[in-house]
């Protein structure tokens, strides 16, 4: 019995996408190839598909190595030897994760940081058929509350507490990056790294493709919004309040602030205006200005960007473009609770960027079941965690004989139809692979 038996629809994802091989394919393996009982492959395989199943620790899996079912995901329903289970323990998988930047007694498996990094912009592109015109790549940091004594850890003002603080970039629900950073450095001025990687790496595919990047006021530093402007990459970046702003919208404030005291209700104006600061910036940018008024309180917002005037009004460049980064937290939300991406209690943070990769390769491979066969129904638009809940966590028996592996599912259960159109879907797909 197993009550996972939804995991049929995770491989065949993993088939068509190619990620845990691709993934593999990112480690060295100095191993001894006599005594090598468990692939580089089978161990990606079983890490990250446990990890889409909601079982977030290495302990679980001295369980879940003798799963049939989830042994029958991972392509190994016996081990090679006797006195091997079918799929590896916690302590072979904690090798896996711990590997350090060349091979030691204890782990030989090398993880290549550079590759693994890009294998997310690959896989992004590799579901387009065709260039996109365009694409926006929304960029934010998150908090890792840490409660050991972990490398890097240090305390965030902020957020009031120890934590590392990881960068995230998407385009739309595709994640392109995750990476690991401490919270005495200033995320802002660190993102230009990975953006200036990842904008290299999709114009080597895509040359034409227009790229605007979207951010909170976090990262509205000269230096990247300079890189921005000479490589001809747009940007939509939040911009923190000062007297001198405040001052420049004041005439519009004072309106909308009468309107609000006339009407009783919320009111809002926007401005649009070309701006300089007196010593942090090297050139003049244009700035989006909302002065809103709410029960008496001033809430007014900036954003800088390199949009021209005519391309868009105020108004629907804050409220229809800069707002959509919002849904971006989602996707945060749905790494760090759903797939436990802020499980970083690994001494070095090497170990601990490995174990957030693992954790966006889970996110990749369940929104690629999501767009390859869940559309137009129940679950097109539903959580990581949702899709497990009512997806994958269906009660199986499994059955095995000399010739053929029998599952047996329940006659009736919540998504017995979205079930059946997502298996259907994925089989055309795998088979025409």
């Amino acid at each position: 019995m197993s009550s996972d038996g939804g995991v049929i629809l995770v491989k065949q994802a993993d088939d068509i996408l190619g990620l845990s091989r691709r993934f593999a394919a990112c480690f060295r393996d100095k191993r001894h190839p006599g005594f090598v009982e468990y692939r580089v492959e089978d161990l990606v395989r079983q890490r990250i598909m446990g990890l889409a199943l909601g079982y977030e620790d290495l302990n679980d899996h001295d369980a879940l190595r003798h799963d049939q079912i989830f042994g029958l995901a991972s392509g190994r329903l016996s081990g090679g030897r006797a006195t091997c289970a079918a799929l590896a323990g916690k302590s072979t998988l904690n090798r896996l994760e711990r590997s350090g930047h060349k091979a030691d007694r204890y782990c030989r498996i090398i993880a290549d940081h550079d590759a693994l990094a890009t294998l997310f912009v690959t896989l992004f592109m590799d579901q387009h058929e065709r260039a996109p015109a365009r694409i926006v790549l929304d960029v934010d940091a998150t908090d890792d509350r840490i409660h050991g004594h972990q490398e890097g850890r240090a305390f965030h003002g902020y957020y009031g507490h120890n934590c590392y603080l990881p960068l995230y970039i998407f385009c739309g629900d595709h994640l392109l990056s995750a990476t690991l950073r401490t919270a005495d450095r200033d995320p802002g001025k660190e993102a230009l790294a990975d953006i200036r990687r990842i904008v290299e790496q999709i114009r080597s595919r895509w040359p034409r493709v227009r790229i605007l990047v979207r951010g909170d006021s976090g990262f509205a530093r000269d230096t990247l919004m300079t890189w921005c402007e000479d490589n001809h990459v747009d940007f939509l970046l939040g911009l923190a309040g000062n007297t001198r702003l405040y001052d420049r919208i004041a005439s519009l404030s004072a309106e909308v602030r009468d309107e609000a005291a006339t009407t009783g209700r919320a009111a809002r104006g926007f401005a649009s205006f070309d701006w300089i600061t007196k010593d942090s910036w090297t050139r003049r940018r244009r700035v989006v200005a909302k002065a809103e008024w709410r029960h008496g309180n001033r809430c007014h917002r900036f954003i800088v960007t390199t949009l021209p005037q005519g391309m868009s009004d105020p108004r629907h460049l804050y409220e229809q473009i800069y707002c959509a980064r919002g849904d971006m937290e989602n996707r945060i939300k749905e790494c760090q609770m759903d797939l436990f991406s802020d499980r970083t209690s690994s001494h070095t943070i090497r170990a601990n960027q490995l174990r957030l990769w693992f954790s966006a390769a889970a996110y990749v491979l369940l929104t690629a079941l999501q767009r390859l066969a869940l559309g137009q129904t129940s679950l097109e638009t539903a959580t990581c965690g949702t899709i497990r809940a009512r997806l994958l966590k269906i009660a199986t028996r499994v059955t095995l004989s000399v010739r053929r592996i029998v599952l047996s599912m329940p006659d009736m259960f919540p998504c017995q139809h979205e079930f059946a159109l997502a298996h259907a879907r994925l089989r055309r797909l795998r088979q025409a692979i």
